[in-house]
Order: C-alpha cells, then structure tokens, then sequence
C-alpha cells in the first residue's frame, strides 16, 4: 500500500509529539500528586512493617543458663514443640511448663493474638480440668486464651492442625497420645504452624520416646516448691525438673526450674539434682526416693 503526503505528515506529527516534553497541569498535576501519595503510603506502611518485624524478640526463656542450649534463634516461633511427664502423675507438672513457654511466646510486645487450649476429655477425668483462676495466677490473662475440649484423639489434632493453619492464634496447647501423635501427623502440626506463623506444642499423657516432627523435646517433673518468706506454710511458685532432650540446632540439658507469674521468668532453683517427688520414679539412686503418699506440685 502506497502512504500519501497526508500519512506522512500524520506519521511525522505523532512522532514530534511523542518527543514533546510533559509538562504537567490540571487534571495531570492531580494524577501525579495522587500518585506521590499512594507512593508515599506505601513506604511508610513497608517501613512499619520492617519495624515490627524487628520489635519480633526471639523465643527464649529468659534463663540464660537454658537459653545457651537451644538454637542461635531460640525456639521456634512457627513451630512443633512437645513436653512430656517424667512419670504417671507428671502431666500437670508437663502442661505447667508448656503453658510457661507459651506465655513466654504471648509476652511479645507485638503480639495480640490469644492462645488456643484443647483438652481431650479422657485428660480431664484423669487430671483434671482448666481452672481460670489458676491459670491467671500463671500469668494467662482470661481474654487471652480459649479452651476447647474433645473425645476423640484424632478431632483435637484436626482442631489443632486447622486453627495453627488460619494464624488466628499466636500459640496452640493440645494433650496427646502418643498412638495418634506419630511422625506423620506432628510434621503436619509442623508445617500448619510454619503456615499459620504461630507456635504449636504438645502434652504427651505418659513418657514417650517415639518420634515426632517437633524443633524441640522435653520432658517435666514436679518438684517441691520453696515456701515464700513470709508464710511458711503457704505453697511456693511453681517448680519443675526440665529435661531438654532434643533440640535442632541446639543440645541437651536438664535444670530444676522456678516459674515466676508476675514477671513471666524462669529462675534456677538449687538443692535438686533430677530428684522427683513421686517415691521409686527417681533412677539417680535409691537415696533420693521417698517414702508414703506421693505429693503434685506445679
């Protein structure tokens, strides 16, 4: 096709106007001026971001003497966690020390999110149910935690898996069988809880050594507790014996720990070496078992 004169000329004039330089008025200016603030938000909303990122502490207890066994980054913050009693009768001492980790993961100053509690019912016939006045002398306020309780094994790990997942939560406690807690299933809490960017930690009923996807193991028993000063007769803070039996990027340990409510702190306790309370559990040596009714503390 042959292009006439007025084609090229045409041609010509859109090409000077395509080097014409842009000088902005009117409803220009406003577009730009529109753009500069949409800009501007952006930054600042990636800088707040950035900040609270930073204001994100690394979860760690606060005990130095522990917090050198565990990982560069401290425990995991969207991870599997499990806890498990030293002996029958150390389940509430094992759920004790879980809750104690927990508020330490709620004690960020960034976060808002509550802590999600599944019980299976078979638990509470055993050892009991949540008491709400307990668990704010833990340092657990009400509006931060909800509690569910379940029948079936195999629900309360859907219930956990599914709220881990929607990042709704900051952390979730749920008691486990080791029968249903099997690597499979621990590595999905695993991976719901690196989704949900929110922390997961189980409470075995009974000592287990099988394998779990958990970053970190533990075992609890309960210990005396020191009476305060002023009333001798009056119980202590709670105390456990803490066995940190694996830890990925960390190493083993065991301490005997105090849990102090007011500041959400461990502190070391001495006089203990791996002695339990309840009479023929402790392996260290026939000395240290005692004789008559076994006492629960923690």
């Amino acid at each position: 096709m042959r292009i006439g004169p007025a084609h090229q000329a045409a041609r010509s004039g859109d090409a000077c106007a395509a080097v014409t330089p842009f000088r902005p008025g009117g409803e220009s200016a406003r577009l730009l001026a529109t753009l500069r603030a949409h800009i501007a938000r952006l930054e600042q909303g990636h800088a707040q971001f950035e900040r609270q990122k930073s204001r994100a502490q690394p979860w760690l207890t606060g005990l130095a003497e522990l917090d050198r066994h565990l990982p560069a980054q401290g425990l995991q913050r969207a991870g599997l966690h499990d806890v498990s009693p030293r002996a029958y009768g150390d389940q509430p001492a094992a759920m004790g020390f879980a809750l104690a980790l927990a508020l330490r993961r709620l004690s960020d100053a960034g976060e808002r999110r509550p802590l999600l509690w599944c019980r299976l019912s078979s638990h509470e016939r055993e050892h009991g149910r949540l008491y709400g006045h307990g668990l704010e002398r833990l340092g657990l306020p009400r509006h931060r935690f909800v509690t569910i309780t379940l029948k079936k094994p195999a629900s309360l790990l859907w219930t956990m898996e599914e709220a881990l997942k929607s990042g709704a939560v900051a952390a979730v406690l749920g008691d486990a069988e080791a029968a249903h807690a099997d690597l499979t299933t621990t590595r999905r809490l695993s991976l719901a809880a690196a989704a949900g960017k929110c922390a997961a930690i189980l409470t075995f009923a009974k000592p287990d050594a099988s394998a779990t996807a958990s970053h970190t193991r533990w075992t609890a028993a309960a210990v005396p507790s020191s009476s305060p000063a002023h009333d001798a007769a009056a119980p202590g803070a709670p105390c456990w014996n803490i066995e940190l039996t694996r830890a990925r990027g960390g190493r083993p340990g065991a301490w005997t720990l105090e849990w102090h409510h007011a500041q959400s702190r461990f502190s070391l306790v001495t006089g203990f070496s791996r002695r339990a309370i309840h009479p023929g559990t402790d392996q260290d040596g026939p000395e240290t078992a005692r004789q008559g009714p076994a006492l629960r503390t923690g």
